[in-house]
């Protein structure tokens, strides 16, 4: 069996990675930016071109702030150099700090989400550091309106767990994936969601480790970057990083289920995870429990570009 594993590495490693059609709707880095409060900064001319900032801080934090390295002690942003933004706990329980751009009154989303791209991706780098004493999370909320919540993620500041969220922010409209990440260091996050049918996915690291369906849906207001407050806080406060923000549009993809990778592609990768998790759960597409010689047929038969 090792040696099939180490043919399907050696084949993946030849493979090309498919991915969808995306239209990018804002991507940056902050490096373009001011330092200070995120709030008023201009993300492009026109309507809903200014981050819109909410959240009641603690004196004398800012809810979203821009800061370069040095400022943090232990955070720099990527490569050392640049912005980026931290965010703040709100000072009270069960408060929320979020920033945001419109994309609904700007017509951003109308316009890249034209021809079939229902899905709303939103990528970020996160950091969230360790010992942090608010119990908080922090992540991304898919506004579907002004005040309503369509989906996003969060990652708990006390264990690095991430839940997805639906139809809201507090703690009985997360569901937990059962993942986690690390702490002190750089995570990407990509978050799908389908704007027209609810379902969400979420990438971590570039790897799909979750997906849900969400109750509210049907259209988008704005992808925020998030925290949550979930006791009371006195006069403490909690912090995470957020770099290399991308939003984009992306066409609704047909389910594939033998591409374990979530990569587009049904090929040496999935290959090798079938093999590697023989007898176990971690390739099993047909729910039976096991990785087995059904699951491998699946991956065969399909082997190639999802439709």
């Amino acid at each position: 069996m090792n040696a099939f594993r180490n043919f399907a590495i050696v084949l993946c490693a030849a493979c090309a990675a498919h991915s969808a059609s995306a239209t990018d709707i804002y991507t940056s880095n902050f490096n373009d930016y001011g330092q200070g409060t995120l709030s008023g900064q201009l993300a492009w001319i026109g309507v809903g071109g200014s981050w819109a900032v909410s959240g009641s801080m603690n004196s004398p934090q800012i809810a979203a702030n821009l800061i370069g390295p040095g400022v943090n002690p232990g955070v720099s942003p990527i490569g050392g150099t640049g912005l980026m933004v931290r965010i703040c706990t709100e000072k009270f329980n069960a408060g929320r700090t979020k920033a945001w751009l419109d994309l609904s009154n700007s017509g951003k989303w109308a316009t890249a989400s034209a021809g079939g791209k229902d899905v709303l991706e939103t990528s970020v780098k996160m950091f969230v550091p360790s010992g942090q004493a608010v119990t908080s999370t922090f992540g991304i909320m898919i506004a579907r309106s002004s005040f309503e919540t369509g989906g996003g993620f969060v990652v708990s500041a006390q264990t690095g767990a991430i839940s997805l969220l639906s139809g809201g922010y507090a703690v009985s409209n997360r569901t937990a994936t059962g993942v986690t990440v690390a702490f002190n260091t750089w995570n990407e996050f990509s978050y799908r969601w389908n704007v027209v049918t609810g379902r969400g996915e979420l990438l971590v690291n570039g790897v799909s480790v979750a997906t849900h369906q969400t109750s509210l849906y049907g259209s988008v207001y704005a992808s925020n970057l998030f925290s949550t407050t979930d006791a009371a806080p006195g006069t403490g406060n909690a912090f995470a990083f957020f770099e290399d923000l991308a939003l984009r549009a992306l066409p609704t993809v047909t389910p594939c289920p033998a591409d374990i990778t979530g990569d587009r592609q049904v090929d040496g990768m999935d290959l090798a995870t079938v093999l590697g998790s023989w007898g176990g759960p971690g390739g099993d597409l047909d729910g039976n429990g096991v990785t087995d010689g059904a699951d491998l047929s699946k991956v065969l038969s399909d082997w190639g570009a999802c439709p």
